[in-house]
């Protein structure tokens, strides 16, 4: 029996469906941010985490840094299928909890510097991450390091005005992602946050 190829699309996976994967992702960008001596807080994790996997909505394929990128597998077709906005925020949501696994496990550590939550790798972490020796892996490593270089510079309300540049957003993807609790939500919000859950 042949299988339709419209059937084999509706069980694509993504892998970011898997922890591990986003675990292994976290950990090279936390490692990336160690060798530059940059220190990241949670919105620039989560920042760098998708941007790195997604590095041409940040730089021209024509560019220098873009050339390079190309010869290391990454390809204009990886945001081509959907909103960069909506899967920004899907991965957001999900780096608190993936980072909550890494620090539990001593692989990251959360420290508070100027006001802000910053993640850091820890000395099991670097090992760990120094164990991921794939091809993607590698590509991935150099670009979180490309982009930590555009994203660690920020301050808050930059970042913010960049990826809504960046990812071509709608502020209120914004505004959403940053709500932690129903109860800060307006209520003229509240069917729309009731629609998102």
């Amino acid at each position: 029996m042949s299988v339709e190829p419209a059937a084999l699309r509706r069980f694509h996976v993504r892998p970011e469906s898997f922890r591990q994967f986003r675990f292994a992702q976290l950990l090279l960008v936390m490692s990336a941010a160690e060798q530059a001596s940059r220190a990241l807080d949670l919105e620039k994790v989560a920042a760098v985490d998708f941007l790195a996997a997604n590095p041409f909505l940040i730089f021209d394929p024509d560019s220098d840094k873009g050339e390079e990128l190309q010869l290391l597998g990454f390809g204009l077709h990886s945001i081509s299928y959907a909103s960069p906005g909506q899967r920004f925020a899907s991965r957001r949501g999900r780096v608190s909890n993936d980072l909550a696994f890494l620090v539990a496990t001593g692989l990251v550590q959360m420290q508070v510097v100027e006001g802000f939550r910053v993640a850091t790798v820890t000395p099991a972490g670097v090992d760990a991450a120094g164990q991921l020796v794939s091809v993607y892996a590698d590509a991935y490593r150099r670009s979180a390091a490309l982009v930590i270089g555009e994203v660690a510079k920020l301050n808050p309300t930059a970042l913010y005005r960049q990826l809504e540049h960046w990812l071509q957003a709608d502020p209120i993807l914004f505004d959403l992602i940053d709500t932690n609790v129903v109860d800060e939500i307006s209520p003229e919000a509240l069917p729309l946050w009731t629609e998102l859950m």
